[in-house]
């Protein structure tokens, strides 16, 4: 069933929605409804007499959730069984909807059935109403997903957006939400840049001149030129699909002009392409990508739960988060490892995460191989020490910080670390004297470094 819009009925008729329109103003809502009511039965696709019909509908009951839990409860008996009608008769569905919604337009079950039954029908402007009714009762992230749905399905790109962003001010660390962004964002531009070819060339080279023009008066920013350069290469892209290059300054420029879901997405892009699916450094290139957003996502979320004390949803959604960055660092390092075998950097980023997660045996075996690495052989001898600590193997541990000692010249900060470590091993394996000896080295060299002054003085005590 197509929409119609408001314009497009009887002229009758859009004076009458405009005289409930004025109702309401006035303060007679119950005239308005009766009269959308009636127009609305006419023409149950046109979905802004729905909208008006709604406001009266909220203006009667003084713009309050109406009812009590047990009202609710009564509302749902009545719609039991009517789900499946939104699938076999969904013009009956919506006006049952409607019947309820007219006592409680708040009422969850019935926007429900509405949704259900537009969406059969294909009004999507109307499931979109459903759902903004809904959000506004429960602005879960589910009900926020199935509105920004029904926006894009709607070719409502400026809803979907605002919707989308709004969630994501709220659940910052929801993962599909981010996704969902990152697909309103490139369809929004994706609209702008190919609906009209013709008027799109002429747009750029308009925008092109004003650039021009502009740089002769102040200099463009980063971002500011980043953001011109995107449509132009979205357009590229169109042109030519199998272009691996195309997608990888399509990537840079989303970047800097601070979209880094875009930036994620066309390297995806870059990777299904012929030459992409053997290229090694865009996968490396998505990791480094999709970590970064995370940590621009948990410093976030960390922003919001600081400005929220107290709030337990919004730390359950910062907690989730951080423990899916973890999962998806383990699990990424572990496919490059697979990979890449005798890459030992990423042995060496394995072990830690191994360590960190409480896996010390595996820890072990990465780390041991991590110390074929010259950057990071210092730092895997002195994680494997703390990881043969971890198991108890305090005398395995002391042996070989002692050799990262000796190896390490200067007495830096990674020596100090190394030093503590032997001395912390020696100490835990009962052989006190020797232990003190290391504490003594280090409290020579930097006596604030950690709680090393108070066991020195401890011991003098």
């Amino acid at each position: 069933m197509p929409k119609v819009l408001l314009k497009e009925i009887d002229p009758r008729e859009q004076k009458q929605i405009a005289a409930a329109e004025n109702a309401i103003a006035r303060g007679n809502p119950q005239f308005a409804a009766e009269t959308c009511q009636a127009v609305l039965g006419r023409h149950p696709e046109c979905t802004e007499v729905r909208r008006i019909l709604r406001r009266a509908q909220k203006a009667i009951c003084g713009n309050k959730p109406a009812g009590s839990g047990f009202g609710k409860l009564l509302s749902s008996v009545s719609l039991a069984g009517k789900s499946s009608v939104a699938k076999s008769n969904p013009a009956a569905a919506m006006e049952h909807a409607e019947k309820m919604l007219a006592k409680n337009p708040f009422d969850i079950p019935a926007n429900k059935l509405l949704a259900a039954a537009a969406e059969t029908l294909g009004l999507w402007d109307a499931v979109a109403l459903a759902y903004e009714e809904i959000v506004a009762v429960e602005p879960k992230t589910e009900n926020y997903k199935l509105l920004v749905n029904a926006y894009l399905n709607d070719n409502d790109g400026d809803r979907a957006e605002k919707a989308v962003n709004g969630a994501l001010k709220k659940f910052p660390g929801d993962g599909d939400l981010q996704e969902l962004a990152r697909q309103v964002s490139v369809k929004m531009t994706m609209k702008k840049s190919w609906d009209n070819d013709g008027d799109y060339r002429s747009k750029i080279a308009d925008k092109d001149k004003a650039l021009e023009l502009e740089k002769k008066s102040r200099v463009v920013s980063d971002a500011e030129s980043a953001a011109a350069e995107i449509p132009k290469l979205l357009e590229a892209a169109q042109a030519d699909p199998e272009n691996t290059q195309i997608f990888r300054d399509l990537s840079r420029n989303y970047k800097i002009a601070g979209d880094l879901n875009a930036a994620i997405w066309a390297i995806q892009q870059a990777r299904q392409t012929t030459n992409g699916k053997t290229d090694a450094t865009l996968e490396k290139l998505e990791h480094s990508l999709t970590t970064e957003n995370y940590e621009n996502c948990i410093r976030a979320a960390e922003k919001v739960v600081a400005e929220n004390p107290g709030n337990a949803e919004y730390a359950d959604y910062l907690a989730k988060l951080r423990e899916a960055e973890k999962a998806y660092k383990l699990q990424a390092i572990q496919t490059l490892v697979e990979k890449y075998p005798n890459d030992y950097n990423y042995r060496y980023d394995l072990g830690l995460m191994l360590l960190d997660s409480g896996d010390v045996n595996s820890a072990i075996r990465e780390l041991q191989l991590a110390q074929r690495s010259p950057k990071n052989r210092h730092l895997a001898m002195l994680n494997l020490g703390r990881a043969f600590i971890a198991g108890s193997k305090y005398d395995l541990a002391a042996d070989q910080l002692a050799v990262a000692k000796g190896e390490i010249g200067l007495m830096n900060e990674l020596k100090k670390d190394v030093i503590y470590e032997l001395a912390n091993a020696l100490e835990k394996s009962g052989k006190r004297e020797d232990a003190i000896a290391e504490y003594k080295a280090l409290y020579m060299a930097d006596s604030t470094y950690k709680d090393v002054s108070e066991k020195i003085n401890a011991f003098y005590k």
